[in-house]
């Protein structure tokens, strides 16, 4: 952590425990339902702090670009919900809270933090924006592969049939591999590393659930 900046440590200090915490209590029968209430609310605040400088810095290409993956990708949501065609065929269960046209507000605003997160790195250590993109892309399905079980087996969403279908990583690294290469063409950046920070601790919270809740 010696090349972090201040908040970014402070911040990063913040999220370890709450998300450590979180893990333990998720695997415990009388505190699991807890923790799936308040799982919307943790997520609303993730997502406040993840974009929270962003907006404080007036970074307004940055945070067009934000909107529009949201608003895409919200969409896109709605469109493989109600078809099947995008994603496969699935439902959302209770968990993630506000829905529009059965699909929770927040997936849209999350999926848009973890591209985030991903790309301002690999755009900064990669000139070429496609490669960027790839990377960015490839990354983005993992995360995915490694929350798709933990988020089945607690009710954010469900796969007809039960199995996860292929169709779902190759629209998600379809989907992450647009808006990164959108990132990255434009040159834009992040003010700081807070966005890829949540992100390395929440594929370690869903890596953990993985291992022992699931």
């Amino acid at each position: 952590m010696q090349n972090l900046e201040k908040i970014e440590r402070l911040i990063l200090l913040l999220l370890i425990p709450i998300y450590a915490i979180g893990l333990v209590l998720h695997t415990l029968d009388a505190t699991l339902p807890m923790m799936l209430a308040f799982t919307p609310y943790t997520i609303s605040a993730t997502s406040i702090l993840g974009f929270f400088f962003e907006v404080k810095a007036r970074n307004s290409r940055l945070l067009f670009w934000a909107v529009l993956t949201f608003l895409l990708t919200l969409v896109l949501e709605i469109i493989g919900v109600a078809t099947s065609l995008v994603f496969g065929a699935y439902t959302y269960g209770p968990t993630l809270g506000l829905k529009l046209l059965g699909v929770p507000l927040l997936i849209g605003v999350n999926w848009t933090l973890i591209i985030l997160g991903i790309v301002q790195v690999t755009s900064t250590k990669i000139a070429n924006p496609w490669l960027a993109a790839l990377a960015t892309a490839s990354l983005t399905v993992l995360f995915d592969y490694v929350m798709e079980p933990v988020a089945i087996a607690f009710d954010y969403w469900s796969w007809a049939g039960g199995d996860i279908p292929l169709q779902n990583y190759l629209a998600w690294f379809c989907i992450a591999f647009v808006f990164a290469f959108m990132f990255a063409k434009q040159k834009l950046a992040a003010v700081n590393r807070v966005p890829t920070l949540i992100v390395v601790v929440q594929f370690a919270f869903f890596a953990g659930l993985r291992a022992f809740a699931v």
